[in-house]
């Protein structure tokens, strides 16, 4: 089983596929003509997701974002309020 996801779009540099990876920090969206072509595409950052969760320390809701180790919750407090949660898959 491959370890990237098409997306429909080609390399501008090559004309190559351009794919969905994963690697140390999260999904990136990069050629599969890798190592002979290492364009990849800066990905535009995430709009938090509100959720029904009430921050435990400053009473505030929780909103649902993604980063480098997966989704997790954070304070819509947020610089005030630095609380986060993991989010637990079911």
């Amino acid at each position: 089983m491959p370890d990237f996801e098409k997306t429909g779009q080609k390399c501008d540099k090559c004309g190559g596929d351009m794919v969905i990876k994963t690697g140390k920090f999260g999904k990136f969206t990069g050629c599969s003509n890798y190592p002979d072509c290492k364009n990849i595409l800066k990905s535009e950052k995430s709009e938090p997701v509100r959720t029904d969760e009430i921050c435990d320390k400053c009473g505030k809701g929780m909103v649902k974002r993604n980063g480098q180790f997966g989704d997790f919750l954070a304070c819509s407090g947020y610089p005030e309020c630095r609380n986060t949660k993991k989010v637990l898959s079911n």
